[in-house]
C-alpha cells in the first residue's frame, strides 16, 4: 500500500477572528478549481444522455476517470481544499461544515473528475475513523486517504448477510498480534482497484447478531483475498464479491475497541447515508431533464406533468434544506444522527416520482428503443433506482429507523 509522503507544511487551527469570511472563501475556492478546470456548460449531446443513478463505466473510461479523480483530489488536498473541515493535524482546516459545502457547490459548477471513486474513502471513512480508530491509526492513515494516496472500500454484505449485517459470518481468528480472516464479501463497490478495505468480521466464536463484531482496515493487496467482478443484467459489472482464505490484518489495524464492530459500521452507515441524502441534488437535476422531455413531446402544457415536476422540485428542495440542518445539529455531535435515514428516503422516493413520470410521458417508448435522441436513455434511471434504494440500507430498514430511533415508536 502506498505511503502518503509527509508534508512540509500543515495548515494552522483558525480563531473566528482569523478565518475568513464565507463569501471570501467561497472566491477563494473558485478562483482555485477555475485554474484547473472549465465551468460546466450545462449543454449536453441528446447521444451523450445518461440517467443512471448507479451508472456503469468500461473498464478503460473507469482507469482514465480514476487517475484523473485521483489527480484532482491531490491537488485540492495540496491546496489546503482536501479537508477544509478536517483536524489541521491531519491537513485540514477546521472551518465549520458551512466552508465546505460552500466549496462543494463551487466544485459543482465546474467539470471537475468524478468523486465517486474516493467517496468512500473521503467523505465515510475518514469521518468514521475519527471517532473510533486509535490516534496511532489516524496519524497513520488518514492523511493518505484524504489526499487519495489510499482508496479504501467497504467490507459489509455478505451473501447471507446484505442488509442485515448483524448476520455477518467473515469470522476473524487471532494468532498473536494479528488476526486471520475466512469469509465471503459481496456487493462491494470499487474493490478491484482498492489499496484498503474496511472488514467487518467476526472475532468472538459463538457471538451472535451485532455482539462479537469488529471492524479492520485490511489490506487488499495480498494473497489471502480475491475480487471477482459481478455481472449484472445491467450489463455492467461495477460490483465485486470479495473472498478472504487466511487473510491477515495486523491488530494495530482494527478500528474501535475489540467487539465495538456494530459502532463502527453504524456509525459508517450514518455518514454514508448523508453522502446519498445530499447527493449534489441529483433529484433536481433530473427534475429539469424532465423538463427538457415534456416539451421535447410537446406535452409540457399537460397539468398534470407540471404537478408532478413541480412536486419533484419542491420535495427536492426541501430535502436540501432538511438535511443542512441534520448536518448542522450533527457539527456539534460530530456524527450525523439516525434522521439521515429521512433524506435517504426523500431522495429514493423523488427519483422514483420521476421515473414514474418519464414513463408517463413516453409511453413505450419508456423501455424500447425507437432511435429518438435521449428517450430509450430515461430506462437507466429505473434500472439503477432500485440499487439506489438498497445501498447504505433498504427502503424498509430506512423507515424503521425513523419510526423507532427518530420518532420514538414501539416495535410492535
Amino acid at each position: 500500500m502506498p505511503t502518503p509522503a509527509p508534508s512540509s507544511s500543515r495548515p494552522t487551527a483558525q480563531t473566528p477572528a482569523e478565518r475568513p469570511g464565507l463569501s471570501t472563501f467561497r472566491a477563494e475556492a473558485h478562483a482555485f478549481v477555475a485554474t484547473h478546470h472549465p465551468l460546466r456548460d450545462g449543454a449536453e449531446s441528446p447521444s451523450d444522455a445518461d440517467f443512471s443513478v448507479l451508472p456503469e463505466k468500461p473498464a478503460e473510461l473507469e482507469r482514465r476517470e480514476l487517475a484523473q479523480a485521483l489527480a484532482w483530489r491531490r491537488t485540492a488536498y495540496d491546496a489546503g481544499f482536501g479537508w477544509i473541515d478536517g483536524p489541521t493535524r491531519f491537513g485540514g482546516r477546521e472551518l465549520p461544515a458551512s466552508y465546505a459545502a460552500a466549496y462543494r457547490d463551487v466544485e459543482r459548477l465546474f467539470d471537475v473528475p468524478d468523486e465517486a471513486y474516493t467517496r468512500f474513502s473521503v467523505a465515510i471513512l475518514c469521518p468514521t475513523m475519527l471517532s473510533h480508530a486509535s490516534d496511532d491509526l489516524q496519524r497513520d492513515m488518514l492523511p493518505g486517504l484524504r489526499r487519495a494516496d489510499v482508496v479504501a472500500c467497504q467490507l459489509f454484505s455478505e451473501p447471507d448477510a446484505g442488509s442485515d449485517m448483524a448476520s455477518a459470518r467473515t469470522r476473524a481468528r487471532r494468532e498473536g498480534d494479528t488476526w486471520v480472516v475466512d469469509g465471503q464479501k459481496v456487493w462491494t463497490s470499487g474493490a478491484h482497484y482498492s489499496q484498503v478495505g474496511l472488514l467487518l468480521a467476526r472475532t468472538e466464536a459463538g457471538s451472535r447478531r451485532n455482539a462479537g463484531l469488529s471492524a479492520f482496515l485490511i489490506d487488499m493487496d495480498q494473497p489471502g483475498i480475491e475480487v471477482r467482478p459481478i455481472r449484472q443484467l445491467t450489463g455492467g459489472a461495477s460490483f465485486s464479491e470479495v473472498f478472504l482464505d487466511g487473510a491477515r490484518v495486523p491488530d494495530s489495524r482494527r478500528v474501535g475497541d475489540l467487539g465495538s464492530g456494530w459502532q463502527v459500521i453504524s456509525t459508517t452507515m450514518r455518514y454514508e447515508r448523508a453522502i446519498i441524502g445530499t447527493d449534489g441534488g441529483v433529484d433536481l437535476l433530473l427534475a429539469r431533464r424532465l423538463v427538457d422531455l415534456a416539451r421535447a413531446r410537446e406535452c409540457w402544457d399537460d397539468p398534470g406533468i407540471r404537478d408532478v415536476v413541480g412536486e419533484v422540485v419542491a420535495r427536492g428542495r426541501a430535502t436540501a434544506l432538511m438535511t443542512q440542518r441534520f448536518l448542522d445539529d450533527a457539527d456539534e455531535s460530530g456524527v450525523p444522527g439516525p434522521e439521515m435515514s429521512l433524506s435517504k428516503l426523500m431522495l429514493t422516493d423523488n427519483l422514483l416520482r420521476i421515473s414514474a413520470a418519464a414513463q408517463r410521458i413516453l409511453g413505450t417508448g419508456f423501455a424500447t428503443d425507437s432511435g429518438e435522441a435521449a428517450t430509450y436513455a430515461w430506462h437507466q434511471l429505473a434500472l439503477t433506482v432500485e440499487g439506489l434504494r438498497t445501498g447504505g440500507g433498504t427502503d424498509e430498514i430506512m423507515r424503521t429507523i425513523v419510526a423507532q430511533r427518530v420518532l420514538g415508536l414501539p416495535r410492535s
